[in-house]
């Protein structure tokens, strides 16, 4: 903040020093965001897990898989896991897929079938009842209720 406003005080250069405050004043609040607290290293372990399954959506991945990619044992790194984020590892992976799904859905025209191939899920009707099951509509019903990620919609 104060680098950009060693740089004028040009609208542009306010409107960017204001924004960055709040990101200040969130890093009060949420420490283990920001990177201000030393975590230990089994925190670290989830957040590099979670990237881990963020970057494989496409992909079918085991508890062994997720578990491998932080040197963790699948009975140790499931059980750390839930007692983390409160889920276990491979239904967050599932919560992380439809939530890729409802991107998809509102954003692109892409059928059913392309969407599930796209999360590696080759059976489209075990996709939309997963789907259904998170959501509480079909894919079908979410796309043309034009529910919006904030809640709103389009």
């Amino acid at each position: 903040m104060y680098t950009c406003l060693e740089r004028g005080y040009g609208n542009d250069n306010l409107c960017y020093a204001n924004i960055c405050l709040y990101h200040y004043f969130s890093s009060f609040i949420y420490p283990d965001k920001f990177g201000l607290t030393k975590n230990k290293p089994e925190d670290n372990a989830v957040e590099l897990s979670i990237d881990f399954m963020q970057q494989n959506l496409s992909r079918t991945l085991t508890l062994g898989d997720i578990a491998a990619s932080v040197n963790f044992s699948a009975s140790h790194y499931s059980a750390f896991f839930r007692k983390t984020t409160g889920y276990a590892p491979i239904e967050y992976f599932n919560h992380l897929k439809v939530q890729k799904a409802c991107q998809y859905l509102l954003y692109t025209e892409l059928r059913i079938k392309e969407i599930a191939d796209k999360l590696g899920i080759e059976d489209p009707y075990y996709f939309s009842r997963m789907f259904r099951k998170l959501m509480g509509l079909s894919p079908i019903e979410y796309r043309a209720s034009g529910h919006h990620p904030r809640g709103g919609r389009k």
